[in-house]
């Protein structure tokens, strides 16, 4: 197998004691060594079926915005050996490259899940593993306990450093290593191997400012890419006999310490094989940063409740928590990227549409000067009771006003919240919203049959529909 390992250096042991956890990285590559599709409950698996349904919709539509399609046909330039698909877009290429297209697809719209309790977007691991379950003709079976291992590694790790990591400016970059693990299991890799997997993801995981993400500058969505790329990266490196930090996660300078988390954190290992994470994961129902969301359901509510003409709209007052206000206060910028991390062009687009799809980031609304004029009057300011609330709950409260009244509506859990989820029916309705433009009504639906589904699938097959072919 893939580089095997002794065990911790430097003294520590895989012993959990007096909730210390030491040797975390060992115990998370021994829990996804052993981890079978027989031992997923059928709510982690119906879990993980709608995430893999969400992305693909998130990078079938994304992989159609300019941002991502630039970097699509710089993936397209380079050739390389046709081992995994990018999807959409007619042609395979290497594993690395193909992870990081569709991870940069997949965030582009900011239509992807979300952790809150670890600030980051778990999902960034699942192109690394769709381009390994390709080339090694796994099935989806394979590829579900996958993603449910990476999702658990990613999420322990994510919730340790998390908001420590963010206040230092930093993203909390836990789903490369995530997604490093569920690519070792799919390559066959045993418990050392995921071990030199994860610590040798550390070599290849970009480390990302919060503010340049934030900024709007129109790279944005690379960073996604290179975080999947990294997952891809560390396992087939360990797959090839080289070794990485096995103790990457808990030494007292390694990931979690370095990202302001406690490596001592017993929630890095507590519950392996009975806390599922995974079900905690939200999916969105707006296409936008998740702070952006409360402001995007009022508006759209408001708007709808009372048939508000956006034109009549003479200003709009949103009272939210201060992370909110840090991060998403900003101008729209006039393109994709900024605009789906400006909460003033979300409401204005909220408003005058009644929805933020992918529909909303199309140049003709992106430049429209109405909805513009309207994301010009939207004035920001942090509420103390609703930042005291912060992070149980987002909440945010608008005020809209016309020259016939005001309305205001405050909103406390988004939809899509793990506490307030989207139905099976409402995320079936976002994934062919977003897939049937692309892949066309039968194979956008006959996708989601096998995903929702099927057991024995070949994901090759699965990929092979939804970029306009037939099963083989």
């Amino acid at each position: 197998m893939g580089g095997t390992t002794d065990g911790p250096t430097n003294g520590t042991t895989n012993e959990s004691t007096g909730g210390a956890t030491r040797g975390a990285t060992r115990a998370l590559a021994r829990f996804v060594a052993e981890l079978t599709f027989d031992d997923l409950p059928e709510p982690v698996v119906a879990k993980a079926r709608h995430l893999l349904l969400d992305f693909f919709g998130a990078a079938l539509a994304g992989g159609r915005v300019p941002e991502a399609a630039t970097i699509t046909e710089l993936v397209r330039a380079r050739g390389g050996t046709p081992e995994a698909t990018v999807l959409g877009a007619g042609f395979s290429t290497t594993l690395a490259d193909a992870a990081y297209a569709n991870g940069c697809a997949a965030d582009v719209l900011e239509h992807q899940d979300g952790y809150r309790f670890g600030g980051f977007h778990p999902s960034h691991a699942l192109p690394a593993l769709l381009a390994v379950a390709e080339s090694r003709d796994a099935d989806l079976r394979a590829l579900l306990t996958a993603v449910v291992a990476a999702y658990e590694v990613a999420n322990r790790i994510g919730r340790v450093m998390h908001p420590g990591a963010t206040v230092a400016g930093w993203f909390p970059v836990a789903a490369g290593y995530g997604a490093a693990a569920g690519c070792a299991k799919l390559l066959g890799l045993d418990e050392d191997g995921i071990v030199s997997a994860v610590g040798a993801a550390g070599f290849f995981v970009p480390a990302v400012m919060i503010e340049e993400i934030f900024a709007g500058f129109t790279v944005k969505p690379a960073f996604a890419g290179q975080i999947a790329r990294a997952g891809v990266e560390g396992a087939l490196h360990a797959q090839a006999g080289l070794t990485g930090w096995d103790e990457v996660v808990e030494h007292p300078r390694g990931l979690v310490a370095l990202f302001r988390g406690d490596p001592t954190d017993s929630r890095l290992t507590d519950g392996l094989g009975e806390e599922w994470t995974v079900l905690e994961v939200h999916q969105k129902r707006f296409a936008g940063c998740r702070h952006t969301h409360g402001a995007a359901q009022a508006c759209a509510e408001l708007a709808a409740e009372h048939d508000l003409d956006v034109a009549e709209v003479t200003a709009v007052d949103v009272e939210t928590y201060d992370v909110a206000k840090v991060l998403v206060d900003r101008p729209a910028g006039g393109s994709v990227v900024p605009c789906t991390l400006s909460l003033p062009y979300v409401a204005a687009v909220a408003l005058a549409d009644r929805d933020v799809t992918a529909a909303q980031y199309a140049p003709e609304r992106t430049s429209d000067p109405l909805v513009n004029r309207v994301a010009a009057s939207v004035r920001i300011r942090v509420a103390p009771d609703l930042d005291a609330r912060y992070p149980e709950y987002t909440a945010t409260r608008v005020t809209v006003t016309t020259g016939k009244g005001t309305h205001t509506r405050q909103i406390d859990l988004p939809v899509g919240d793990s506490r307030n989820p989207l139905t099976s029916q409402e995320l079936l309705g976002k994934y062919r919203g977003s897939a049937v433009p692309v892949a066309g009504e039968e194979a956008a639906d006959r996708a989601a049959e096998l995903l929702l589904t099927a057991k024995d699938t070949p994901v090759r097959a699965l990929v092979t529909i939804t970029t306009g072919g037939q099963p083989c």
